[in-house]
């Protein structure tokens, strides 16, 4: 039986339906984990991307730090390696709802 990967289909259905507008947006979200790593992803969530800046939620103050500290190098990656150009990364802390 062969496998058919789905996952650039996907991706390809998720651009088309969020549109021009949001492709930054997408883009972000398909590569925050490889940018800010496995551990870094779980903690802080995307909620937005406006005027060039990226909103992230994070789960406390500990991981909200690391991230305010590592600010500079993931707007770096993010535009090396997405080629998404972020002016600024904005963290803040949200409840988590488990």
């Amino acid at each position: 039986m062969s496998t058919f990967k789905t996952g650039k289909a996907v991706k390809d259905v998720v651009y088309s339906i969020a549109g021009k507008d949001n492709r930054d947006l997408i883009t972000v979200a398909f590569g925050w984990k490889n940018i800010v790593g496995n551990l870094l992803a779980e903690r802080a969530k995307i909620t937005k991307l406006e005027n060039g800046v990226l909103f992230v939620a994070v789960t406390n103050n500990v991981w909200l730090q690391e991230l305010v500290l590592r600010r500079s190098q993931f707007l770096e990656d993010i535009e090396r390696i997405l080629h998404v150009k972020l002016s600024n990364m904005v963290f803040y802390l949200s409840r988590s709802k488990n």
